[in-house]
């Protein structure tokens, strides 16, 4: 038995997280994210390749801290439940990735890497709201063996907890829609039966929490957490800085590259110390500048 899809119709809609651009189809859309970091925490997160990866212009030239990535997700973001799913992704995406901002306008088109349009199953590995909670609620492994079971009964429950609390009505169809894109089943009569199990238990008991009412927040660990991350990323821009300005002295102190990169004036040639280090010029004249050579 196939999943029914709805039809694609043109649409434009603002969802709660920021505004679409158009497409060129309307069952498809981008995320665009400049994420925090050295380029490489996509392929950490084992996500796949980006439809659109470059660095972002800024005032004193590129963004050497962080960089952009778009995906164009295949889809129908037009209902309602569309605009829940696309919300979903965004979280996953931002628990995922050390996401700076969601960009809300095009990707430059000279920084298309390849054309592919993606599913949502294809982003299995982005991380679940419902993790992090079973780790604060004391879920693991030991548990149950069934985690999809549980991650599907925490994701009621939320819906539950965002549409007003206890005894908020969660429509079945929606849980359905949810499972069926992101998690893997022998087939769709399979999930719909799943669904049905997890789903007939809340609505038996007027949508009681089950899972939540045992979650306890230690507020003074997280904030304690938070402030680690934030000193984390303080000492790795701090080592960045470090690695630029060791790379501009090394060129500096090489002999042999003395006539390259001096004038003949004996003033120091920015745009070949540029080239040498490839690093922007404005950084090597930012850094010549703190080192007294210019």
């Amino acid at each position: 038995m196939s999943k029914k899809k709805a039809k694609p119709k043109n649409w434009r809609w603002r969802a709660s997280l920021g505004v679409s651009f158009p497409m060129q189809n309307d069952s498809k859309f981008f995320l665009h994210f400049q994420v925090q970091g050295d380029g490489t925490e996509w392929i950490d997160a084992n996500l796949p390749t980006p439809n659109y990866f470059y660095r972002m212009n800024t005032y004193n030239g590129l963004d050497l801290n962080g960089y952009c990535i778009a995906y164009l997700i295949d889809g129908v973001f037009g209902t309602e439940k569309g605009r829940r799913y696309l919300n979903d992704i965004i979280a996953r995406f931002i628990l995922t990735l050390p996401i700076k901002q969601r960009l809300m306008y095009p990707p430059p088109e000279d920084a298309l890497h390849h054309e592919q349009t993606y599913k949502l199953k294809q982003f299995q590995n982005l991380k679940s709201k419902a993790k992090e909670i079973k780790r604060e609620i004391g879920i693991n492994a030991d548990w149950g063996d069934d985690q999809t079971f549980i991650e599907l009964k925490l994701w009621i429950e939320y819906q539950i907890k965002n549409n007003g609390g206890e005894g908020s009505y969660v429509e079945f169809d929606l849980l359905l829609d949810y499972a069926w894109s992101f998690y893997e089943f022998k087939d769709y009569s399979t999930a719909r039966s799943k669904c049905r199990n997890i789903w007939n238990w809340y609505e038996q008991r007027n949508f009681k929490y089950h899972l939540l009412k045992r979650k306890k927040i230690n507020k003074v660990k997280r904030v304690k957490v938070m402030a680690t991350r934030k000193e984390q990323m303080e000492k790795v821009n701090e080592n960045r800085k470090i690695r630029t300005k060791n790379k501009i002295i090394s060129i500096l102190n090489d002999v042999f590259l003395t006539d390259k990169i001096k004038k003949k004036n004996g003033k120091f040639n920015i745009k070949a110390i540029s080239e040498l280090t490839e690093l922007d010029q404005r950084t090597v004249s930012k850094h010549l500048k703190e080192l007294g050579k210019i």
